[in-house]
């Protein structure tokens, strides 16, 4: 049995999948083409579960017609820029702090994502990283489990 590697998300493709990274569940829209949403499924960045919490087939889930469709942990992982993996993969404190060469700009988004989070000096999450503009950043980007999560996803071997 061969195994392919997953095609890389259209830009469309990770529209969609950034939606489904802000949805606190991991939803895709609803309105979603079938030739992107099979993409998506054959790929796995995407899945569709049944009434028991379990995987479709891609053949199940394009046939069935009611059930939202969720975002994988490979699915977070095909939407982020280089900064972003490396930031989760590679420039990452053992304490889960990413560490001070992560741009705010790549902290920033990937708290957007969900995958990382400010806390303050007692580890408690925050909103923002606390700069008023005069002071600076009082809170820290720390990984998420789920930017972990996204983080321990093997990399897709080069074509």
């Amino acid at each position: 049995m061969t195994t392919t590697t997953p095609e890389p998300p259209t830009q469309r493709a990770v529209t969609h999948l950034k939606t489904a990274c802000f949805d606190p569940n991991g939803r895709l829209p609803d309105k979603i083409s079938m030739k992107i949403l099979h993409a998506l499924l054959t790929d796995g960045y995407a899945y569709r579960p049944d009434r028991d919490g379990y995987r479709l087939s891609v053949k199940d889930a394009l046939a069935e017609t009611a059930g939202p469709v969720f975002i994988t942990v490979e699915g977070r992982r095909a939407v982020l820029s280089t900064p972003q993996l490396y930031a989760l993969t590679r420039h990452v404190e053992p304490s889960g702090r990413l560490a001070p060469n992560v741009t705010w700009q790549t902290a920033s988004s990937l708290v957007d994502l969900g995958l990382a989070e400010y806390r303050d000096a007692n580890g408690n999450p925050k909103p923002t990283d606390g700069d008023t503009g005069v002071s600076g950043a009082v809170h820290y980007p720390f990984r998420t489990g789920l930017g972990q999560q996204v983080a321990e996803v093997p990399a897709q071997s080069a074509r």
